[in-house]
C-alpha cells in the first residue's frame, strides 16, 4: 500500500474499553461484524463514522433476505432499501434511521445499489451451479462493500483498488462461506457450487487471499481501515482446520503487522 503506512494507519481507539459513549450503530457493527469493526479503529473519526453507517446498512440489507420466508416479501424489503437509498441520492429526506446516518456522516452510495441488487440471489434457495457464478454474487456484495468503504476512507476507487477489491472480497467471502456453511447446511442450503467441493473453495481462497495480498500495496495506506480485515483470512482458514476460533488477540496483532508492513 501507499508510503508512510505506519503513521497513516496509526490505530485511533483500537484497545479502547470505554464503550459507554459508542452510538448505537458502531454498537451493532461490532455486535454484527466485529472483524470490520476493529478495521475502523484505524480511521480518524470522520471516515469511522462513515465506515460504521455503510456497515451498518449492509447488515440491514443482508439481514433482510434471512429475516422473510417468503422470495416475495424479500424482494419488496430489498425494493424499499433501493427506493430509500434512491431518495438520498435525490436530496430527500430518509426513510429509516440506517438510511438517515447515511445522508448525516456523507456516506458515498456508489455501492449500495449493486449490493441490494445482488443480495436479492439470497432470495432463492438453489445453490450457485458454477464458480463463475459464485463470484459475481462476491464480486457484488462483499466486493462492492470493499469499493464503498475504501470510497468512504476518502481514497479513489481506481485500477488498483479494483484489483485488490475483487481478489480481497473473493478471499473473505469464500472464508466466510466456509465458516457459515454449517448454519446454511442445517437449513437445507449449500454454499457450495453444484460443480464445486469444499476443499476447492479453501484453495480458492487461499489463492485470491495470496492474489490480494500481493497487490495491497497499491491500495492507498489511508484506505486500510476499509480493508485491513481481509488479515484475518488465513487466520480463519487455519482455525476451521484446527477446529477452533480465532481469539481477538490474533486479530489485533494481525491488523497491527499489517498495518506495520503495508500488507493484509
Amino acid at each position: 500500500m501507499g508510503g508512510g503506512a505506519a503513521e497513516t494507519w496509526r490505530p485511533y481507539s483500537l484497545f479502547a474499553t470505554d464503550y459507554s459513549r459508542m452510538e448505537a450503530l458502531g454498537t451493532l457493527v461490532r455486535r454484527v461484524d466485529e472483524d470490520r469493526w476493529l478495521a475502523t479503529r484505524f480511521a480518524p473519526a470522520d471516515a469511522r463514522a462513515k465506515l460504521i453507517a455503510l456497515y451498518a446498512a449492509y447488515y440491514e440489507i443482508a439481514h433482510t433476505t434471512e429475516a422473510v420466508r417468503e422470495a416475495a416479501l424479500g424482494d419488496i424489503r430489498l425494493e424499499w432499501w433501493r427506493a430509500g437509498v434512491a431518495e438520498i441520492a435525490e436530496g430527500k429526506t430518509p426513510r429509516a434511521p440506517a438510511l438517515a446516518a447515511l445522508k448525516e456522516r456523507g456516506v458515498p452510495l456508489g455501492a449500495l445499489p449493486q449490493i441490494i441488487a445482488t443480495r436479492a440471489r439470497d432470495l432463492d434457495p438453489e445453490p450457485f451451479e458454477t464458480w463463475v457464478e459464485l463470484d459475481a454474487y462476491i464480486d457484488g456484495t462483499a466486493g462492492a462493500l470493499i469499493r464503498g468503504a475504501i470510497e468512504s476512507c476518502g481514497a479513489s476507487v481506481d485500477e488498483a483498488t479494483r484489483e485488490f477489491a475483487q481478489s480481497g472480497a473473493r478471499a473473505w467471502g469464500y472464508a466466510g462461506l466456509l465458516r457459515a456453511a454449517p448454519h446454511w447446511q442445517a437449513r437445507g442450503r449449500s454454499v457450495i457450487p453444484r460443480e464445486g467441493s469444499l476443499d476447492e473453495m479453501k484453495q480458492r481462497a487461499l489463492t485470491a487471499y495470496h492474489a490480494a495480498r500481493g497487490v495491497s500495496r497499491n491500495v492507498p495506506g489511508n484506505a486500510f481501515a476499509a480493508i485491513g480485515y481481509i488479515a484475518f483470512t488465513p487466520l480463519y482458514l487455519k482455525a476451521m482446520t484446527r477446529e477452533r476460533d480465532v481469539s481477538l488477540f490474533a486479530r489485533h496483532t494481525a491488523l497491527i503487522f499489517a498495518s506495520a508492513t503495508g500488507r493484509v
